[in-house]
């Protein structure tokens, strides 16, 4: 699991700070936006608002990105490009669909993380 891990994020720019609650608190609040903010995305896809779409992934890219969660970001990424430009909808819906399926596959080993991490005997 650790290498599917290191390959759908990298927590080593969080990590500087040092602070494992801080931390959690940060993947905690990311999952549960992230989760809210790509089913708006479904919703706005499903009715042609490209507008929202795109807002709503260049939003998320940054936050991905602080994860160094490159694939999901990339994802996102396409999904900004077309939104904007606003022609191509049908790939638009396949990627949104596309990043949902890529954000299920992150937060679950997010929250395995997320579990190792808080349940870790403390260093002495």
């Amino acid at each position: 699991m650790i290498i599917m891990e290191q390959r759908l994020f990298d927590l080593s720019l969080l990590e500087q700070i040092d602070d494992k609650g801080f931390i959690a608190e940060i993947l905690v609040i990311y999952l549960q936006d992230t989760h809210r903010e790509l089913e708006q995305m479904k919703r706005a896809s499903d009715t042609g608002d490209t507008g929202t779409i795109y807002k709503t992934a260049h939003k998320l890219k940054g936050s991905t990105g602080m994860l160094q969660a490159n694939k999901l970001c990339a994802i996102l990424n396409q999904i900004e490009k077309i939104a904007k430009d606003g022609s191509e909808t049908c790939q638009l819906h396949k990627l949104v669909l596309t990043a949902l399926n890529e954000f299920a596959q992150l937060k679950t080993a997010l929250e395995l993380h997320l579990q190792k991490m808080l349940t870790a005997a403390p260093a002495i």
